[in-house]
């Protein structure tokens, strides 16, 4: 198709990511958000572990989870080309550690599960385990290992920008959270110079484009309240911490249950440990808790007693948008004009390869990638592409 004009809503990484590769075609694409690159992005730990988030009765999620991991190394590479900086892809797997039998007999089955599914699953004894990662604790009673990766959200999300800028794109921030109007134009008020000549105090500009996405995360409902089309994503609270460890002292993503508390530890090469993440359904609340931050640390002591010796560099907490069937909505939602890419939930990192190239096929009227087929909204209800259209103030 010819060059469309996009607007996205969004410059977490769903929205770059989508941005991104709609320039890199020839668009011209323009992103709005409040805080650009703040939202639930900044506080990932950035693991693609399709396998080891999988969940028993979510195949289309793990399905197309495993296709975006796949994608990732290419997407890496194209992402360090366009934006001059290294997207490293730390080569390391993923431990989910027992510390009972109880954990022992969830793992066989989770490890079933995936074998099933077709993945590579290693089990390891105990002894196993703490030959790979001697810092593990001796309580360890056994452990599967993955073959996943994981990168820095941060650092993807200053390429992400760096690329999209390179591809000719705009990222403009507003004063407060656009608003679609009539599937083809975003009322917003932009923060110094950006778009006409309004700025911070004035009254909202329409920018108007022949495609609208919506990728606001948590928060893309109030950008759909005036369209008819709402989706039905909530927010849902993760608090995550960041650690100064010495260099090396994991190699592996490892996770574990502890006191029935599910908790992660992703190390990164220059020395930071990320510990997370609790999920609460508690609406907008973003405060740290002071006995979340007792938790995760407690837990992740508990797996890695060494962590105890840690410098403590951050706790903070951010919305994930979350959907009743924890798949996301990525494709056109029956309003002209108008495309959804929301609901990621914990894999907004995860699958930012794979719904870039289905908003990228949306808005050229492609049919997406297989694997995102399950992403479209017209599961809310009756299917767009049969020409229903919302019913006004729905």
């Amino acid at each position: 198709m010819s060059a469309a004009s996009v607007v996205v809503l969004g410059g977490g990484v769903i929205g770059l990511s989508c941005a991104w590769r709609l320039a890199r075609r020839g668009h011209v694409v323009t992103v709005l958000d409040p805080t650009p690159g703040r939202g639930a992005s900044h506080a990932a730990a950035g693991m693609i572990a399709p396998a080891s988030e999988a969940v028993f009765g979510q195949g289309a999620l793990l399905g197309a989870g495993l296709a975006s991991a796949r994608a990732w190394p290419g997407f890496a590479a194209e992402l360090a080309r366009d934006s001059g900086r290294r997207v490293e892809l730390a080569p390391r797997a993923t431990l989910l550690v027992a510390l009972d039998a109880d954990d022992e007999a969830h793992l066989a089955r989770h490890a079933r599960h995936l074998e099933r599914r077709g993945c590579r699953v290693e089990r390891l004894t105990s002894r196993a385990a703490r030959r790979l990662e001697p810092s593990l604790t001796p309580r360890v009673t056994g452990a599967v290992r993955l073959e996943e990766t994981a990168v820095d959200p941060r650092a993807v999300l200053a390429a992400l920008a760096e690329a999209f800028a390179a591809q000719g794109g705009t990222v403009l921030p507003v004063a407060a959270e656009p608003v679609v109007r009539l599937g083809r134009a975003v009322a917003a008020r932009p923060v110094g110079e950006g778009f006409g000549t309004d700025v911070e105090g004035e009254r909202e500009t329409d920018l108007a484009a022949d495609v609208v996405v919506v990728a606001a995360g948590w928060s893309s409902p109030r950008a759909l309240a005036g369209v008819g089309r709402p989706v039905p994503v909530r927010p849902l609270k993760g608090q995550v911490l960041r650690l100064r460890a010495t260099p090396g002292v994991l190699t592996h993503t490892v996770r574990a249950t502890v006191h029935g508390r599910e908790v992660y530890v992703v190390p990164r090469p220059c020395g930071e440990v990320v510990v997370g993440a609790t999920s609460e359904d508690v609406g907008e609340d973003t405060s740290v808790s002071a006995g979340a931050v007792h938790d995760l640390l407690h837990d992740a002591v508990e797996i890695v007693p060494e962590l105890a010796e840690a410098g403590f560099r951050e706790a903070c907490a951010r919305l994930r948008p979350a959907t009743p069937d924890n798949l996301p909505f990525v494709g056109p939602t029956g309003v002209e004009g108008l495309v959804v890419a929301t609901g990621h939930g914990r894999d907004g990192v995860l699958l930012a390869p794979l719904t870039a190239d289905a908003v990228t096929a949306h808005v050229e009227g492609r049919p997406p990638p297989r694997p995102a087929e399950s992403f479209h909204p017209a599961r809310l209800g009756p299917s767009p592409d049969r020409g229903h259209e919302p019913e006004e103030n729905a």
